[in-house]
């Protein structure tokens, strides 16, 4: 009977010498809620109400499961703007969310200080986990976050470190980030994990990430780093990036690299099998994956109804009464000729800052507003982001760089492909108030033809003042870099460039906008060929 009670005893601790945990995250959720799109209101697979349905499937099939975010998540859509301006009394939606889903750590992301410090603190206060960012120093040179937390799961202990995108610096409002410094990921993380692992005495080290995959000889400082983490510091087990919207599923050196796409359109997933073995465990596989949710995927009640409250509140923002418009707005031909779309904008920006030009990027390919009555909610998405305008003053010279670095954004003429994969929309820039072509025949850099102001020819040293987002004015896109701008701006205006707009078209009630077709391409492009281009 006593050899029998020992060979249990030895199975049984053969049993606890082995493990599996998962780690499950999102990122980039930016506040998206039900699983549609908030402007257009077609249903769409993303949101927090799918996604939590494949978290709760997962983790039924394995209760050892850490959850974890990359950041990005207090701003967004317009539910973030009502809440953390117009109700806040109401709980913070995503944390509300993460709080009741038991969410491990966060890590802070670049766009969840766009409501100022005071209310990411403020969210932090709400969260049951803590806000993450190692390489984040305050003014006194200390850490402004916690830089890791420690969880225990089925045994083993597991230390979270989180890190923020050094771009945060120029991507931010400076009076947003109360005099917030950051150090490079990589240089951070090599002084981090090692104590993690020494000191702390943790069996897995997961590294969460505010910033992309970048390259592995990229540089400090440099924007997106998980690369390049995971090629120069040992020591950890997976990587869990965010910051570009993209969904990632790779590795590097056998270390996972895995990030969910934004708005909840895929859910990250690592699996760690471990062994014990003179009583600390051992990593002995790992392995990454997405799931994404799809038209069978339910929406979670429970996520709906803590939000209920403030997506009522939202609606009734959203659908306020806003003009009756006389013509179309419509993005899609936007990078083809001159549109009353971007004559709105252009018009709200010089009218905001009275500058001479005014530069804009287009909102999209896909925006359409038809003429007859509005609503807030359709011109709210024609600038979904907080940032504000500045007034600048720049050389003809100056004027005809930007124009080149925006020209960047085609490819030559005859190309299957028009438009360049590595200059997205958001960073093709349209400018109003001077007359110029853009010959698609050329070479970038050498591509602007015929500028002139007022019907003249503009000179290298001639002065203009140009209207400019803030994100253009702190290196968005790479403008002021290009034309060399390292002067301060003549203004910046108080209130956001949607909100200026939203004031703009509240004061008409009735709209129309004439083009000034004042800009074309070389060849003119037709509209067969940027409809298929678009699909």
């Amino acid at each position: 009977m006593r050899h029998w009670f020992w060979i249990l005893l030895i199975t049984l601790g053969m049993q606890a010498q082995e493990a599996r945990i998962q780690i499950l995250g999102t990122t980039d959720m930016h506040g998206h809620v039900a699983a549609e799109d908030t402007f257009s209101l077609q249903p769409m697979n993303q949101g927090w109400a799918k996604v939590t349905t494949l978290i709760r499937r997962q983790r039924a099939q394995n209760p050892n499961t850490i959850l974890v975010d990359c950041g990005d998540t207090l701003q967004g859509e317009p539910l973030n703007y009502v809440r953390n301006v117009l109700r806040k009394d109401l709980p913070e939606p995503s944390v509300a969310i993460m709080n009741a889903l038991g969410y491990a750590a966060m890590a802070v992301g670049n766009h969840d200080f766009d409501f100022g410090t005071e209310v990411l603190r403020e969210a932090g206060k709400q969260a049951k986990f803590p806000f993450l960012s190692a390489n984040m120093l305050d003014a006194k040179g200390q850490p402004a976050f916690a830089t890791h937390v420690l969880v225990t799961v089925a045994g083993v202990r597991v230390a979270l470190v989180g890190f923020t995108t050094p771009g945060t610096a120029w991507m931010v409002e400076p009076g947003n980030l109360s005099g917030f410094t950051f150090q490079d990921i990589v240089a951070s993380a090599r002084a981090m994990v090692p104590r993690l692992r020494e000191k702390e005495k943790a069996d897995v080290v997961i590294a969460l990430l505010h910033s992309g995959l970048g390259a592995l000889d990229g540089r400090d400082g440099d924007e997106n780093q998980a690369l390049r983490l995971a090629d120069q510091v040992p020591g950890l087990d997976a990587i869990f990036t965010g910051h570009t919207h993209q969904a990632v599923q790779t590795e590097h050196k056998g270390i996972p690299i895995v990030q969910g796409q934004c708005f909840g359109r895929a859910l990250a997933m690592v699996e760690l099998d471990l062994r014990q073995e003179q009583g600390r465990w051992r990593v002995v596989a790992r392995s990454g994956r997405l799931l994404k949710p799809d038209e069978q995927t339910a929406s979670d009640p429970e996520v709906l109804s803590l939000t209920a409250d403030l997506r009522a509140a939202t609606d009734r923002y959203l659908n306020t009464a806003a003009t009756n418009l006389l013509v179309d707005l419509d993005s899609r031909w936007s990078r083809m000729e001159d549109t009353p779309l971007m004559q709105l904008l252009h018009q709200v920006q010089r009218q905001a800052t009275g500058a001479q030009l005014s530069a804009a990027a287009s909102p999209g390919p896909k925006l359409f507003i038809p003429k007859g009555p509005t609503s807030v909610r359709q011109f709210y998405a024609l600038a979904t982001y907080e940032n504000q305008l500045a007034k600048i003053r720049l050389t003809g010279d100056q004027l005809k760089r930007y124009l080149e670095h925006s020209a960047r954004h085609y490819t030559r003429s005859w190309e299957p492909e028009l438009y360049s994969r590595d200059i997205p929309i958001y960073n093709f820039d349209l400018v109003d108030g001077v007359n110029y072509a853009l010959d698609l025949g050329q070479p970038a850099g050498s591509r602007v033809r015929n500028l002139s102001y007022l019907g003249k020819p503009v000179k290298p040293e001639q002065t203009f003042s140009m209207a400019i987002s803030t994100y253009r004015l702190r290196g968005g896109g790479g403008y002021m870099e290009a034309i060399g701008f390292k002067s301060v701006p003549e203004l910046i205006t108080k209130a956001s460039q949607r909100n200026l707009l939203l004031d703009f078209v509240l004061s008409h009630s009735t709209l129309s906008v004439a083009t000034a077709n004042n800009w074309r391409t070389i060849p003119y492009l037709d509209r067969e060929r940027v409809m298929n281009l678009a699909r």
